[in-house]
């Protein structure tokens, strides 16, 4: 990929991202509200309404944030286009940089305590989780790429 063309495709990425982040970000909410079973839909925490003033101003800044976290997933899967990197590379540095922007949003928008613990907890979780996702991407890529091979 040239210089041009990878710009091109962190743009439309990050511009998709942003979208899907939002929606994966409401989903997820809409879920939790289903699950607490007192039929109120529950759109931020306390936390983040205390730091922005306002309900209203609460869920503006997280429907951003929500933007932010796949706007920053999308953008950065360019990094596994990355020829001249080898793949532990690529992978330590998309994991430093998402792993970054959700600890902040997470910490901003209060889905965590703000303690030493929980944040070790978070860091686990996250790591566990990117693992499981890793793992499933490289085997689908993997297997996308026999069947190309069979193709020839």
């Amino acid at each position: 990929m040239t210089k041009n063309e990878t710009k091109k495709a962190i743009i439309k990425r990050a511009v998709l991202g942003f979208i899907y982040g939002v929606f994966i970000g409401q989903t997820i909410l809409i879920i939790e509200s289903l699950f607490v079973h007192d039929g109120n839909f529950y759109s931020t925490t306390q936390s983040l309404v205390d730091l922005a003033g306002t309900k209203l101003g609460a869920v503006i800044i997280q429907y951003f944030i929500t933007g932010i976290i796949g706007l920053t997933f999308a953008a950065t899967t360019v990094i596994f286009e990355m020829d001249n990197w080898s793949l532990l590379r690529q992978t330590i540095i998309h994991f430093i940089i998402t792993s970054i922007v959700m600890y902040i949003a997470g910490f901003l928008c209060g889905w965590f305590p703000h303690t030493v613990g929980s944040t070790l907890a978070w860091f686990g979780v996250f790591i566990v989780v990117y693992i499981i996702f890793w793992i499933c991407f490289s085997l689908h890529y993997k297997n996308k790429v026999k069947k190309m091979n069979e193709a020839l």
